[in-house]
């Protein structure tokens, strides 16, 4: 290839990333949205830190009586919703060089998922006689409010 043609093949346009005013994807997130994954963080944790404090109050809300051996599966149900609640609280929802939230929306599909896979839980429990109605649609309800919430954070985000 001759020095001429080599010339002729440069690119003219400055190697700068795009402007991040011109992303909409920079732009802040809903108020609504804003509400919505702080409000399932805060829950999250609160729900979290008293399945781990008090498994037995904590499940006696929902109906759901428990034995000393089912208190340690709730607790470790508990940890789960603190450590899911404090990354939705603390991630970040700055935006990337690119213009995507991509930590805050990982967090929020990990929830939403976590409470799909709840509410298909309970479903099969309920349905296998496992646990009763009531308190199957009371932690089923539970956990479709959290994955409506993240599914609201992530509409406008």
């Amino acid at each position: 290839m001759s020095s001429s043609d080599h010339q002729n093949n440069t690119n003219t346009k400055p190697l700068s990333p795009a402007k991040l005013t011109d992303n909409p994807a920079s732009t802040p997130h809903t108020p609504v949205a804003s509400f919505a994954i702080k409000a399932l963080g805060y829950a999250r944790i609160g729900l979290g830190a008293a399945s781990l404090l008090s498994p037995r109050f904590t499940c006696g809300l929902f109906k759901f009586p428990i034995s000393n051996e089912t208190a340690t599966v709730v607790r470790l149900f508990g940890v789960r919703g603190v450590a899911l609640g404090e990354l939705l609280v603390m991630a970040d929802d700055k935006t990337s060089l690119g213009g995507t939230r991509r930590e805050l929306k990982r967090t929020l599909w990990a929830n939403v998922g976590c409470d799909m896979v709840d509410i298909c839980s309970l479903g099969f429990a309920v349905a296998s006689g496992h646990i009763g109605r009531l308190p199957g649609a009371l932690l089923a309800g539970g956990a479709a409010v959290c994955a409506g919430l993240g599914l609201l954070g992530l509409n406008g985000i």
